[in-house]
Order: structure tokens, then sequence, then C-alpha cells
């Protein structure tokens, strides 16, 4: 399948051109503010090497008014959109990159990876994990797009559950930290996917030995 993200428009909305429309419609319609999508920064519908031994399954990337701070600044933005094209960088998983961790998705992610980080190097994890969003752009807080709206999935969306598709393929190891039933609706697959492991407690993602077990099958990929 084609990554639809490489059409990503250079100036904002950052919204896809197939999606602008269904977005728009969304954020028109929200009358919470929180759940509105932050199309004035970049969508983050994935982060680092597609081609990981150790995929993490989420939901969407959160938002806090810093991210229009580093969404503005030129190394950060370049990551991020090497990251949508699959260009490999020396931090593919770029919230891990010393020079982005006081980024409010770099202190996010520090504290969800703590564990693997500690048993193996901040290089290794950045290497050999990716992390894929259900719905890749921004909000406070996560809102499904009502049927009113949306008749089939959207191509983003479809890019998603691609990915996760060939990475079963692959024999990838996944860990699902947020949304398990969503995820399931989309690839039914993971349901009997012998890789597949789910996090103890999804209000809190840490990946760690005390929220997933089987935590040393996923540390010994690093």
């Amino acid at each position: 399948m084609k990554n639809p993200w490489i059409m990503l428009p250079e100036v904002k909305p950052f919204v896809l051109p197939d999606e602008l429309n269904v977005i728009q419609a969304f954020n028109n319609r929200c009358s919470n503010k929180e759940h509105r999508l932050q199309t004035h920064i970049f969508p983050e519908p994935y982060i680092g090497n597609v081609n990981s031994p150790v995929y993490l399954l989420s939901l969407n990337p959160g938002f806090s008014q810093d991210d229009i701070i580093w969404h503005k600044k030129e190394n950060f933005s370049n990551s991020i959109r090497k990251n949508l094209s699959h260009e490999l960088t020396d931090y593919p998983f770029y919230f891990l990159n010393p020079k982005f961790h006081d980024s409010p998705g770099s202190n996010w992610w520090l504290q969800k990876l703590k564990s693997l980080i500690n048993d193996s190097s901040i290089e290794s994890v950045s290497n050999n994990i990716f992390c894929v969003e259900l719905f890749g752009y921004h909000s406070y807080k996560y809102k499904e797009l009502p049927k009113a709206i949306i008749s089939s999935p959207l191509p983003s969306e479809k890019y998603a559950t691609f990915l996760v598709k060939r990475a079963i393929e692959r024999k990838v190891k996944i860990v699902v930290m947020r949304s398990y039933k969503k995820w399931l609706q989309k690839v039914p697959a993971l349901r009997d996917y012998e890789n597949c492991y789910v996090l103890n407690n999804p209000q809190n993602v840490v990946v760690s030995p005390n929220n997933l077990n089987y935590y040393d099958d996923i540390a010994s990929e690093f």
C-alpha cells in the first residue's frame, strides 16, 4: 500500500488532502475543545523504524501547548517529516533523541519506555521499536469520528492497519498499549496472534515488568 503521509501539505492545516473535508467537518461539529483535532501541528501517526522487531499500538497522539513551540523548530519538524516517509535517522524513534528531551512527547515516552531503556540502551530502543497510532491527528482527548461524517475508513487509518497486518506477517512482537478492542475491530488477526501482548493497566501505559506479562520476551529484542 502506498504511504499516504508523503502527501502531507507543507503548510497548515497539516491534514492529508483526501481527509481535509472530514477533519474540518469533525472540528466544526465538535463542541468540546478537548476533542478538537490540532491541525496546526504535524500529525504523528507513527514513530520509529518501520522494520523494528517490536511494535507498540496506541490510540492517537495527545496534545500540549508546548507542542506548538517544538513543531516550529526546524530540526524537530525535519525529524517528523523524515519519519512520515519512513526515512531512518540516528534516532528513528525521535522522541528518544537527546536533542529533543525537553519536548512534551520526549518526557512522556522516556517515562513509558524507562524499563526497556535501562535494560538495554536508549539507542537500541530508538532503533528497534515502532509505535502506530490508530488515528494520527493530535487532540487533548480522543473522540471517534462519527458515522454521520465518515462512511469508510480514512486513508491514514487504512495505512495504520496495513502496517500492523504487515508486522504480523513478519512475526513482529506487538504490545497493545491502548484500545485493544478498537484495534481488534481494525485488525481481527490480533486476537489469535501469538506474539500479541496487552498491557495490564491501559490507563498507565508503562512498558515495564509490572505492567506487561512476558516483558522479558519484549526486552530480549533490544
